[in-house]
């Protein structure tokens, strides 16, 4: 029996690591989010409310913030949106799949070997709201150091939402091979959602979580403490729980994300690329026993001259040698 790391699925899955280190959007996302949260933790709500800047509630709420007004829905469709088009864009399709692998070995190596690229992009945010525990200014409020909650809250909160967004991303741009109908998808996501959400403000609180893909109505002020100004002290002792309604949330968008990979498995097909392919001509060449035919308008009229002229018999006269070695040994 192979073992997982010697199959086809986990052959793609590194490719595309190593192809995605050498691209220049990884580095910029990892950039930009090391200073949004240096940013966020230094002049954040936190310090000017007086919440410490690692309370649980604090963590949620950074991270919570992190994965919707930071435009991670869109950075999610830069990374989701290309994989498979590359692919097909260099011409290098046929030869991969001359190879002894799979249409889901392929498919999946590339979708978990993206997203797994993109997780650690956003884990540069997280890792760096770690070490501002520690290197921090005077005028923010840190609690003993603390680690669990940073990593517990990024991965429910930002990595299953962010699973379901990529898996979508990944399903359209590989059935349509359009990377302008993803963008246009990921743009719409935040309409859609701040849509769905004042439609959500007279449905109970169970409802608006249970529906809430993001779960960030768990720390709305108003949910929480009823009031927008609560006390710093309740929020630095308030610790967000999950509730079994927050793990329905959590299955149903993993479930959603199974269910878009299945469907792409089944419906993805090669198909030959339409345009711009070259047109080429076949030249069949004949054998020595066949004919070969030509007609009058296809040669130059002086080459017809000489192809029609008759073969000449006249006789033609040639000089005589006369032999004068004998004399010449006789002197």
């Amino acid at each position: 029996m192979k073992s997982p790391l010697q199959r086809p699925c986990f052959a793609v899955f590194q490719n595309e690591v190593l192809l995605n280190s050498k691209r220049v959007a990884p580095y910029v996302l990892m950039l930009l989010f090391i200073v949004n949260a240096v940013m966020w933790s230094v002049r954040g709500a936190a310090v000017t409310r007086g919440w410490a800047t690692n309370s649980d509630f604090n963590i949620a709420r950074n991270i919570l913030a992190f994965s919707w007004f930071l435009g991670l829905p869109i950075f999610n469709a830069v990374i989701m949106g290309d994989p498979v088009l590359r692919d097909f864009r260099l011409g290098v399709d046929s030869l991969i799949f001359s190879k002894p692998i799979s249409r889901a070995s392929y498919l999946i190596g590339k979708f978990l070997g993206n997203f797994f690229v993109f997780g650690c992009c956003m884990s540069t945010y997280v890792l760096s709201l770690i070490v501002m525990q520690v290197v921090h200014t005077s005028a923010m409020i840190v609690l003993p150091v603390r680690v669990l909650p940073y990593f517990k809250h990024f991965f429910f909160f930002t990595v299953i939402s962010h699973l379901l967004l990529a898996a979508i991303y990944f399903n359209v741009a590989t059935l349509t091979r359009s990377t302008k109908l993803v963008y246009g998808l990921a743009v719409s996501v935040p309409v859609v959602y701040l849509g769905s959400s004042f439609l959500e403000k007279g449905l109970p609180v169970q409802w608006r979580l249970v529906l809430d893909p993001f779960w960030f109505s768990s720390v709305d002020l108003m949910i929480v403490a009823g009031t927008v100004k609560p006390a710093p002290a309740f929020i630095d002792q308030y610790i967000v729980s999950y509730s079994p309604d927050f793990f329905i949330n959590r299955g149903v968008l993993i479930l959603g994300a199974v269910v878009c990979l299945t469907i792409l498995c089944r419906r993805f097909t090669v198909a030959e690329r339409t345009e711009g392919a070259e047109s080429f001509s076949i030249l069949a060449l004949s054998t020595g026993a066949d004919r070969v035919y030509y007609s009058a308008a296809s040669l130059p009229e002086k080459r017809i001259t000489l192809l029609d002229k008759p073969e000449s018999h006249e006789r033609v006269m040639l000089p005589s040698v006369a032999g004068t070695s004998a004399w010449v040994l006789t002197r």
